[in-house]
């Protein structure tokens, strides 16, 4: 497989230096995107200390840029610089390469399986590695954040945001596939891989479908992942993951499935299913996630289950009001854990701004 995407690479590589010398109109020049989200509300959970007003932020900000070659081939860059952030300042940085051909990314970027996937409808602050545990706090062994305990939209033994080389098909019919390379699990590291490595040569597989027709809107996607485990004792860590939606006249349904194999901690399953309902600035949801993971060593079974009934109202192009009410119930085997079998409630407002 590693063979195959390496290749097909090589031979898009190889076109574009064979043909004419050709010059852009223009050099690259960065634009700037991004979003912001400021949300106040309150939380309530079964840990004494944990009943609060909070005011919570999220924030990213986005300079990619392109320039087109008189032959048609576009180059560009993403970088996204984190606004509310202790560690990772840069999430993704990469360039891409696109033309007839397909699109072809190379830096610090999610895997195509993840990239391609399609989850339940939601117009909250999110469930499906979402802002619940802001809310009501859980302190899981097993990871939240694409990980099945807390999400569908899965990286492969919990691998985000690595130096990857993906590329995408264009799209026929609907249909768009998707193939990512990941040498290894660093993020922004150009130092030499392990040989001892958890994880290296990593392949995730996607393939998505959109299309609208008899007044149906249709979005489904499936994926597949796996790596090389080195480590001693180690195990090969595998991924699989499915979801679809189906939309109607405004409402919209659907969710998606996801499993992770042979990942210590986070060996364990994630599902969620949800209904919307959108009409003019309005758009109104319901949906359930639920997640269960292996824990740490030591540790027992994990399990988490979310609702959350959300409401959003848009002010104007990029400007939305939204309004949320959700439930936690989060159940860990180990008797010992700082907020095992606990659940909770959360009621908040806030604007989510997108620029």
């Amino acid at each position: 497989m590693k063979k195959i995407l390496l290749g097909s690479t090589a031979l898009v590589a190889a076109g574009m230096m064979a043909a004419p010398a050709v010059q852009a109109e223009d050099p690259i020049q960065l634009g700037v995107g991004g979003y912001m989200e400021q949300y106040f509300g309150y939380g309530s959970s079964d840990t004494d200390d944990r009943d609060h007003f909070d005011q919570k932020s999220d924030s990213e900000i986005i300079f990619e840029g392109s320039t087109t070659l008189d032959n048609g081939i576009q180059f560009g860059v993403n970088v996204q610089l984190e606004g509310n952030t202790s560690s990772d300042t840069i999430d993704e940085s990469y360039a891409f390469i696109e033309g007839d051909f397909g699109r072809v990314l190379m830096g610090s970027e999610n895997s195509a399986g993840y990239i391609m996937s399609v989850t339940a409808p939601n117009v909250g602050i999110g469930i499906n590695s979402g802002d619940q545990g802001d809310w009501v706090p859980f302190e899981a062994d097993a990871g939240t954040g694409r990980q099945p305990l807390g999400s569908t939209s899965v990286e492969n033994a919990g691998v985000n945001d690595a130096n990857r080389l993906t590329y995408f098909t264009p799209r026929f019919s609907g249909f768009q596939g998707g193939i990512s390379y990941t040498p290894d699990a660093g993020e922004d590291d150009n130092t030499q891989p392990s040989e001892n490595a958890e994880y290296h040569d990593g392949i995730d597989v996607g393939v998505n479908f959109t299309e609208s027709f008899g007044g149906f809107d249709v979005a489904a996607y499936g994926r597949y992942g796996f790596a090389s485990n080195d480590s001693t004792g180690g195990d090969d860590p595998e991924v699989f993951g499915a979801g679809l939606n189906v939309g109607f006249a405004g409402f919209t349904v659907g969710g998606s499935y996801a499993q992770q194999e042979e990942a210590g901690a986070n060996e364990g399953l994630g599902f969620d299913v949800g209904a919307s309902y959108g009409t003019g600035p309005w758009g109104v949801s319901l949906t359930y996630f639920y997640g269960e993971a292996e824990g740490g060593a030591g540790s027992g079974d994990e399990e988490l289950q979310t609702v959350e009934a959300a409401a959003s109202y848009a002010l104007g192009p990029g400007i939305k009001v939204i309004g949320s009410v959700g439930w936690n119930d989060f159940d860990d085997d180990d008797a010992g854990a700082a907020n095992g079998d606990n659940d909770g409630y959360w009621v908040v407002t806030g604007i989510q701004l997108n620029f």
